[in-house]
């Protein structure tokens, strides 16, 4: 992807685009090399460089979040706690470890908190997946009041909170639930248990198991909710070559037609998709097709390769100008509009600091900052 700063430089300038966001880009594309044995790692980085990162030190932004595979070719690499790319300081490299997949974590600074209670490691099938580089962290199944209630009471007290009632979102992200009926049903009794901590913000579920209008009915009750299916690839044969079987059997005439249903109905809807999969013909067609449809931003990812995964990239996807040119044609598509990427949602996004000419200012950091008048009612986590 990126050769060296030099190329980063020329390429900022040449699309118009900041060099933190392409950084971050090759990044995540590219890897990182690590110092201990792991398909995959996460971290904070605290940018030091003023050169790269001089649109987000000009608005007072300077920590980001990063989960990423390593590669042993990779042009990045870890010394002394730092994050060096071609042998330039790009930050501290707070809190390096493994890329563990808990059964839950926060977002935005302690204000979301997503939760994986079925066992997100144990889904298998789609080709593209990283969850098999993961270490299983979320082998405890929390499918039932007396599950959730016992561990919403213990994260509030790691967290020194009295309820939750700081939370704009709580999502569900998982697959593996034997059918929609059990989807909706776990809904509903998180929603139930949720409201005896005074939580008042969105449900959000993510995944590809509710397939009926039916089902969406009977959600109405767990409002507000969001639901993100998750697409990944807009071609009928990419999607029967790379998803698993849950996931290509929901149709996109089908998906199309409960985005509109839910909205109808009152509930945020969007699908996420992964670029670097797809032509960026497909992508132009697909997204613009899709517009109509959705009510809120998708979640874009973009593809990270992991052992053997190289195979999966589209053949143009293998340079960064492959995902600078989708940026731009999804930036096109979504300019009129009043949807645009939410920084905290996604770490392996095509949008860190700008979309188009507007600046996206919002928190990109797991946990909260003390210092922070958002974050007067939480204090830092007390591992």
């Amino acid at each position: 992807m990126l050769k060296n700063i030099k190329h980063l430089i020329e390429l900022s300038s040449k699309y118009n685009i900041p060099t933190e966001d392409l950084l971050l880009l090759d990044l995540n594309l590219s890897g990182v090399k690590l110092y201990f044995q792991s398909g995959r790692a996460r971290f904070e980085l605290k940018s030091t460089n003023k050169d790269v990162f001089s649109l987000a030190h000009s608005r007072n932004i300077f920590n980001f979040y990063l989960a990423i595979p390593t590669a042993d070719q990779s042009f990045y690499s870890f010394k002394n706690e730092n994050l060096f790319f071609d042998n330039h300081l790009i930050g501290k490299a707070l809190g390096v470890t493994e890329d563990f997949c808990d059964s839950s974590y926060p977002r935005r600074g302690g204000t979301v908190l997503n939760i994986n209670p079925n066992a997100r490691t144990s889904c298998r099938g789609c080709k593209f997946c990283y969850t098999a580089f993961q270490v299983p962290r979320d082998r405890e199944r929390m499918l039932s009041d007396d599950k959730l209630r016992p561990f919403l009471e213990d994260w509030m007290k790691k967290f020194d909170v009295v309820d939750l009632s700081h939370l704009m979102q709580i999502a569900i992200v998982t697959g593996c639930f034997p059918n929609e009926q059990k989807v909706v049903d776990f809904l509903k009794v998180a929603k139930n248990v949720l409201n005896e901590f005074s939580f008042r913000g969105e449900l959000f579920y993510f995944g590809s198991q509710i397939k009926s209008k039916k089902a969406l009915l009977e959600l109405e009750r767990v409002k507000p909710l969001g639901i993100c299916f998750s697409l990944e690839c807009f071609d009928n044969e990419n999607r029967e070559y790379f998803l698993r079987d849950v996931k290509r059997q929901l149709h996109l005439d089908t998906i199309k037609e409960l985005l509109i249903f839910a909205d109808d109905i009152g509930i945020r809807t969007n699908f996420s998709y992964i670029i670097g999969l797809e032509s960026l013909k497909t992508i132009k067609k697909g997204f613009l097709e899709f517009l109509p449809y959705i009510n809120s931003f998708p979640i874009i990812n973009t593809l990270q390769i992991h052992r053997g995964q190289r195979k999966f990239r589209h053949n143009k996807a293998n340079k960064i100008d492959y995902y600078i040119k989708a940026r731009k044609i999804i930036e096109d598509i979504f300019i009129q509009t009043a949807l645009r990427p939410r920084p905290w949602e996604n770490y392996r996004s095509l949008w860190y600091l700008k979309f188009g000419e507007e600046f996206l200012d919002d928190i990109r950091t797991p946990l909260p900052s003390p210092k922070h008048k958002m974050f007067n009612k939480i204090v830092a986590c007390k591992d």
